[in-house]
């Protein structure tokens, strides 16, 4: 399976001072309350609306490692600067201010430290790259690609992250790198391997080799061949994952299952004239993977879900122009707007599915998901998985 914003792309939600001049004050009442009869909606209650006060600020710490060998043969050029790829610290920032802005100011990302790696990673099978052997495959035969898989306990005992997750109280770890680097988009290991519901798809939880370190850990895996577009659709999917198995009980299929997750992912295909926000492939109007900027319009909840656990169940006429779904970037940026995210409780889940994404084992402590086993996940992409 798979938003039109009214906050500032600082994140900086609402405005103190006055919005008219004293003077004018009854004019622009009067003129605001006809505006409002017309149907549109007023710029005094837009910014409360949008800042959804009452969710606070979480803080996030994340260490980056970037991937980025120097190449002795083209001119000391990093890997990145010499294929005239994306820069991965200014997308870093990028994917810092998208979180912050998407989540109405709640999600703080702070990078308490950066790692410029001139190297490769070592897979499960103890390849590693060579500066030759890269480029040879790259320029001359991508198929000649070795087909191991970076290795994460490798990667904790190279650069000591059992010891920095606790003395810089880590939650996430983000990578950048090269194609061919092979790691999944996303990757994340919870205690013992428990997760609240059993499931089964394996992709909804995927700790591959990551070490127990005690506490959830995050690892993204992003490609600076790509733009923030893909940076997001990783992000996207881990969303997705955390919250199939939290709101959506273990469960992700919208058209036998009607729980506040499986129906915000609806879509015009599968509900024709009753669509909601959709996934991260699926905007309400898509009519296969990857469609964000049909033009077909739709009738659609989407916006209902701006106000949950309210959902005036009113419909709008929307395609990708007028809804703002527009293009890869556009529409997860419009996805992520529309997760919920007000204080309080329904049914047993946070209001503020924000919650589950960053802060994840807080979160299923202070509230454990109803009817929850918390046991070691039967289907996941381990290691060892075929």
């Amino acid at each position: 399976m798979n938003m039109p914003s009214i906050h500032s792309s600082s994140g900086r939600i609402g405005r103190r001072f006055p919005l008219f001049p004293a003077g004018r004050l009854s004019f622009s009442l009067a003129l605001l309350a006809v505006l409002c009869l017309l149907g549109f909606p007023s710029p005094l209650f837009a910014s409360e609306t949008g800042s959804h006060a009452g969710i606070g600020t979480q803080t996030v710490n994340v260490l980056v490692i970037n991937f980025d060998p120097v190449l002795k043969t083209r001119q000391n050029l990093k890997l990145h600067q010499y294929l005239k790829w994306s820069d991965p610290w200014q997308l870093t920032e990028k994917m810092i201010e998208d979180a912050r802005t998407c989540s109405g100011g709640y999600v703080d990302y702070r990078v308490v430290e950066k790692i410029e790696h001139d190297g490769f990673t070592t897979f499960r099978n103890g390849f590693t790259y060579t500066e030759e052997a890269f480029l040879e495959m790259w320029e001359k035969d991508r198929k000649k690609a070795d087909k191991g898989m970076t290795s994460f306990k490798w990667l904790f005992q190279k650069f000591n992250l059992a010891a920095k997750i606790k003395a810089l109280d880590l939650r996430e770890i983000w990578l950048w790198g090269a194609p061919y680097m092979q790691w999944d988009e996303l990757h994340w290991k919870t205690p013992g391997d428990k997760v609240p519901y059993p499931t089964d798809n394996p992709w909804f939880y995927r700790p591959y080799d990551i070490p127990d370190v005690g506490r959830t850990v995050w690892i993204m895996g992003w490609n600076y061949e790509r733009g923030e577009g893909e940076m997001l659709e990783s992000y996207c999917h881990r969303i997705e994952s955390v919250l199939a198995l939290t709101v959506g009980q273990g469960v992700w299929d919208p058209k036998r299952h009607s729980n506040a997750w499986n129906r915000f992912t609806r879509v015009d295909k599968d509900f024709p004239g009753e669509s909601e926000v959709g996934s991260v492939h699926y905007a309400p109007n898509s009519r296969s993977d990857y469609d964000w900027s049909n033009t077909n319009s739709v009738w659609t909840y989407a916006d209902d879900w701006l106000t949950y656990p309210s959902l005036p169940r009113q419909k709008k006429l929307l395609n990708a122009a007028s809804g703002g779904w527009k293009g890869i970037t556009g529409h997860h940026l419009w996805w992520m707007k529309h997760l919920p995210r007000s204080p309080g409780v329904t049914d047993g889940f946070y209001n503020n599915w924000w919650h589950y994404i960053v802060n994840y084992d807080e979160a299923i402590r202070k509230l454990p998901p109803p009817g929850a086993t918390f046991e070691k996940a039967r289907r996941a992409m381990y290691a060892d998985s075929p």
